[in-house]
């Protein structure tokens, strides 16, 4: 059983203190000597040199220049969605009504039903209940490194599903109803971020999804209701989109569950979903991204070697729950991964930042996140938009 930590390291001195304890101290991503080690997974990560910070959902805006005006815009579009008007009263109604988002809010209640013979201990999803191309893989969260034919040196796999819990702690027309829809209260219950409230174990309260492309499906639905009437220069898709990462001496594969598309193949944020709460797998779920993410820049920064944004998005749907993860990441990372004979005073990182989680249950959760989502889409709109007209 791979031996990790309860937490990642968020800092520089705890990434330090654990390369020291894992006897990496001097080694890179370029020339890893880890076959046949038992810690190899957690090694391996060490080796990207990735940060975790947390942080409250409402502290999304500080980090991104400029962000509180996107969200201000998609505020105002979604005012006039008829659409939006509909899903948010859905939460109030015994069904999930008409209009563009109720296949979305189909799929989020579809989230909560669970069957007992899923292992409450796996992030796989029973082989009965698996929907994806058995000639592509079995796995359902795919992200594993490989080693090119010309090296051994790194053998093993990023895979999660590897790994079992052993924390203690563990502009188109909408469809409108025919009935009158009243108007939605300017001020409905704030929004609160979700607390520990029970002692009981998640697999009691919240047992696993019964088939991860239904949280997939979930997700990208919601996503597409909020952006597809708006006509924009990007889309979200459930293409499985596979980037590969390639060093001296190794290289590694990731697969997302989706991504926000230019609609000529390049992703503008990633996506990745889970059956489970992420309180449950938080270290092998954040190690997964990690390598995803790595992988994404890499090829980015290969195409695009001075990158005009360098923080990138991950949005992550963990069974009912939605994050939001921004990589966060300066030119001298990009040289440490793009360049082994690249040296610096100090050590370079990528940081993930943390938001949330919103529960797709709650409605002041989902009025809250709808525009953030929605200004995601505006914001990369824009960026492409002003590439491709200049």
């Amino acid at each position: 059983m791979p031996d990790i930590p309860h937490k990642l390291p968020s800092n520089a001195q705890e990434w330090e203190d654990a390369m020291d304890e894992m006897e990496l101290t001097g080694k890179t991503v370029h020339g890893a000597e880890l076959a046949s080690a038992s810690r190899v997974e957690y090694k391996q990560f060490l080796l990207l040199r990735v940060l975790w910070v947390g942080h409250h959902a409402t502290d999304l805006p500080k980090m991104l220049p400029g962000f509180n005006g996107w969200i201000t815009k998609a505020e105002k579009m979604l005012k006039g969605y008829k659409s939006w008007d509909i899903y948010c009263q859905s939460f109030t109604r015994p069904d999930a009504g008409e209009g563009n988002f109720s296949i979305a809010r189909h799929y989020q209640l579809e989230v909560t039903n669970t069957k007992d013979e899923t292992d409450p201990l796996s992030l796989a999803t029973p082989i009965a209940h698996r929907t994806r191309s058995r000639i592509l893989s079995r796995r359902l969260a795919e992200t594993h490194l490989e080693t090119p034919s010309k090296s051994t040196n790194i053998s093993a796999a990023l895979n999660i599903e590897d790994f079992s819990i052993h924390d203690p702690l563990d502009d188109s027309e909408m469809l409108i109803p025919e009935t009158p829809i009243s108007k939605i209260s300017e001020s409905p219950s704030p929004f609160q971020e979700i607390t520990p409230a029970s002692n009981e174990p998640d697999n009691v309260l919240y047992p696993p999804t019964k088939d991860e492309q239904i949280v997939n499906c979930a997700l990208v639905i919601f996503l597409n209701a909020l952006t597809i009437p708006f006509k924009l220069a990007n889309n979200w898709t459930l293409h499985r989109k596979v980037f590969k990462a390639k060093f001296d001496d190794a290289s590694f594969e990731a697969r997302t569950d989706g991504y926000l598309d230019d609609r000529h193949g390049k992703a503008q944020a990633i996506i990745e979903v889970k059956p489970v709460r992420r309180s449950r797998k938080s270290v092998p779920i954040q190690m997964q991204e990690s390598a995803q993410m790595v992988a994404w820049i890499k090829n980015d920064c290969e195409k695009l070697p001075n990158p005009m944004d360098m923080r990138h998005f991950l949005v992550a749907q963990d069974r009912h729950e939605i994050y939001l993860i921004v990589a966060q990441y300066h030119v001298d990372y990009v040289k440490y991964l793009t360049d082994s004979k690249h040296s610096s005073e100090s050590p370079s990182f990528m940081t993930m930042h943390m938001f949330g989680p919103w529960d797709t249950l709650e409605l002041s959760h989902m009025k809250n996140l709808g525009p953030i989502l929605l200004a995601i889409s505006l914001r990369a709109d824009a960026e492409l938009r002003k590439i491709r007209s200049g």
